[in-house]
């Protein structure tokens, strides 16, 4: 296993230091982790979204926002920047994979449609608790979409404008965090979303 660090400049004053962890020589499959606005990929929705990618031999690349790594607070208005800053950092790497699927959570979804748009390349997507922002970029990539049915950033309703074609997957009584509040429940819902990780890298053969 071998990892690499990709440094861009950031906006936010500092250097991103994103990491690409490659489990082999000459890989053709690659995850890319893309955080929240406050839920960073060392937490448990994209922790495991992390380790199952390795266990299946994908490479993993693992993005951080210039103000994540900066730790300082964060303005909507300069999501342009994550995003120019998120493609600046993964567009040299991708054109190596010829099957990619981008993890995407919350703001993340946002991003990771923009970028998979400007890279115009082909990438299957897992759409984690999306805004209602991304529903057209969800309209026009390949993938599921799993939302809680507690949320109330993403709703029964936003999810009906979701053309048929795709694949979306209520978590009951969880919220934005894809969390219910009781730690037991908790436990089973990150089960099953790691069921679904695993059932959609299990579709591209080994």
């Amino acid at each position: 296993m071998k990892f690499e660090i990709v440094s861009v400049p950031s906006f936010w004053g500092t250097d991103l230091k994103q990491k690409l962890i490659s489990v082999q020589e000459r890989n053709n499959k690659l995850v890319v982790l893309f955080p929240g606005r406050n839920y960073s990929c060392e937490l448990p929705l994209l922790y495991y979204a992390g380790n199952v990618a390795l266990q299946h031999n994908y490479d993993l690349f693992i993005l951080e926002y210039g103000y994540q790594a900066a730790r300082t607070g964060f303005d909507m208005n300069d999501l342009s920047r994550v995003i120019d800053e998120c493609y600046d950092s993964i567009k040299s790497k991708v054109d190596s994979y010829n099957e990619i699927i981008f993890i995407s959570k919350s703001m993340g979804t946002i991003v990771a449609g923009e970028v998979y748009k400007r890279l115009q390349i082909k990438a299957k997507h897992i759409y984690l608790t999306p805004l209602v922002e991304t529903i057209p970029f969800i309209n026009a990539s390949e993938g599921i979409v799993i939302y809680g049915g507690n949320d109330p950033y993403f709703t029964r309703e936003n999810a009906i404008e979701i053309e048929s074609k795709q694949r979306v997957f209520e978590i009951p009584n969880a919220d934005h965090g894809l969390e219910s509040g009781n730690i037991d429940e908790n436990l089973t819902i990150l089960r099953k979303v790691i069921d679904f990780y695993k059932g959609e890298l299990q579709l591209i053969k080994e």
